[in-house]
């Protein structure tokens, strides 16, 4: 099972903008804001590249989280606690 946890887009300043999907916690959010993307990918997240024919100079990436939302609770609360 693969759950959507939400997407992020670069803007011209090369800061991510992080937009969660609407059972993702703002608390959840924050913990995946604030952790490397290779530490995540250990944990179960899988990012995929999204690509815009209309507007190629578009940067973003869909977030899932390789198992039910409950896991991903579970996952971020133990990443929390080695941090």
């Amino acid at each position: 099972m693969r759950t959507l946890v939400g997407t992020i887009m670069t803007n011209n300043k090369e800061k991510n903008i992080y937009c969660k999907a609407s059972k993702v916690t703002e608390a959840q959010i924050k913990v995946i804001r604030n952790t490397s993307q290779p530490e995540l990918e250990e944990i179960g997240f899988t990012f995929i590249r999204l690509i815009s024919l209309d507007y190629p100079d578009i940067k973003a990436q869909a977030v899932f989280f390789e198992g039910h939302l409950d896991e991903m609770s579970r996952a971020l609360k133990d990443l929390q606690k080695y941090t």
